[in-house]
């Protein structure tokens, strides 16, 4: 008889972190018998095309609300795992992590940082950060990075942390990039640049706005498009308007089908602020586009240099071409969405993407490697990982 896994994830929102719960789901159902339980599902951007059980604890506003949600999630995962019995339940999110430990019987608990954020903005407050991590049989970690700081803020034990890339199906990316564009109208540019997340200021598009706004004086005929939808979508075309360059850019909202998006550009940009493993980014690199990265913590550097985690802490202050793709000093955490202040990291970020778009040999030889380096992050790869982690407790 197969084992229970039980995958507990937050929402179905348009994101990473859902897209690697649904592939899981998929990769592991003919080893486990596999239950998907969202906290909440209201306002979903996915229709998964499996079951899944939604718990209808949707976020509140307020301390005292979120307080008296916290206590209803905890005592519905608990319900739910007394009816399904599992023998493992893997979260994904910090309040699906808290939820999952805080209900936690006889099952095996495996929770899961999807975030370098995530070690410092602590759900509570750090002792309780703490205890929740301390408190699961196993701490995943997104990238090497992440697992070496986990370890060393909540002391953590190495058997206990582990390492999971997130898994790209390489081949079915390339086939849906090849899919019609027919939602907008592209410029007539071969210098256009794509970026894809949340409009959150997490996401750092405030500096990739300024930073593109020092590139079209260079290049006028650039086009900027950022694909996603979220909260500061107001204040980021207010500043797009403030700077004059409504004209080059282009924000899309969320899209189902970003691949194809991607497949029309000329070069892919990552602005965050903080990353946990950046999935977009490597979409990018399956499709041929040519990288460059902001420093930040976690995914890029290890991504682009392939650096080993003892010297995964080294940050760059300039411009640094690597194996894959090409690094940018860190952007700032000012949250700034003021057009008049044009940071260092923004002017060399514009300075990044005027290398790339005055020279096309290094397009190109970035493309292949892009293409080469993408391979290396298989569903095939990512399937054994997971199962060696579900196996051994």
């Amino acid at each position: 008889m197969k084992r229970k896994v039980m995958l507990l994830m937050t929402g179905l929102h348009y994101g990473g972190m859902e897209r690697v719960v649904f592939i899981a789901q998929s990769l592991i159902k003919e080893d486990y018998d596999v239950t998907v339980v969202t906290l909440y599902a209201k306002d979903a951007d996915y229709e998964p095309d499996f079951k899944y059980i939604d718990l209808n604890c949707p976020p509140k506003d307020g301390k005292i609300s979120k307080s008296f949600n916290v206590l209803k999630r905890v005592s519905k995962v608990r319900k739910v795992k007394n009816k399904i019995k599992p023998d493992i339940v893997m979260s994904f999110g910090t309040s699906a992590n808290f939820a999952n430990v805080l209900s936690k019987g006889k099952e095996k608990v495996v929770v899961g940082i999807r975030s370098y954020d995530w070690l410092t903005n602590y759900f509570v407050n750090y002792s309780i950060d703490r205890w929740t991590y301390n408190k699961a049989d196993r701490v995943v970690s997104v990238s090497k990075l992440i697992a070496q700081d986990a370890e060393r803020i909540f002391t953590l034990s190495k058997e206990k942390s582990k390492v999971l890339y997130n898994p790209y199906d390489v081949d079915y990316i390339c086939k849906k990039a090849e899919e019609q564009l027919d939602e907008i109208n592209l410029p007539n540019t071969d210098k256009l640049i794509i970026s894809v997340g949340r409009l959150v200021n997490q996401k750092g598009f405030n500096h990739l706005i300024k930073a593109f706004s020092l590139v079209i004086q260079n290049h006028p005929d650039a086009h900027l498009m950022i694909v996603g939808h979220g909260e500061k979508e107001d204040e980021l075309r207010k500043l797009i308007l403030n700077l004059g360059i409504q004209e080059n850019v282009i924000l899309t909202g969320g899209q189902s089908n970003p691949y194809k998006f991607m497949k029309n550009a000329n070069l892919y940009v990552l602005s965050s602020v903080t990353e946990g493993f950046p999935n977009a980014m490597v979409e990018a690199m399956s499709v041929g586009l040519p990288i460059l990265a902001v420093d930040c913590k976690s995914g890029p550097r290890e991504i682009l240099s392939t650096l080993d985690s003892k010297n995964s802490t080294y940050r760059n202050e300039d411009l640094e071409k690597c194996k894959y793709g090409v690094i940018s000093m860190e952007s700032s955490q000012s949250f700034d969405y003021n057009a008049d202040n044009i940071e260092k990291c923004d002017q060399v970020l514009a300075e990044g993407i005027d290398m790339f778009l005055s020279n096309e040999s290094l397009r190109k030889e970035y493309s292949i490697k892009s293409r080469e380096r993408a391979q290396e992050f298989t569903y095939d790869r990512f399937k054994s990982n997971l199962l060696a982690i579900l196996n051994e407790i």
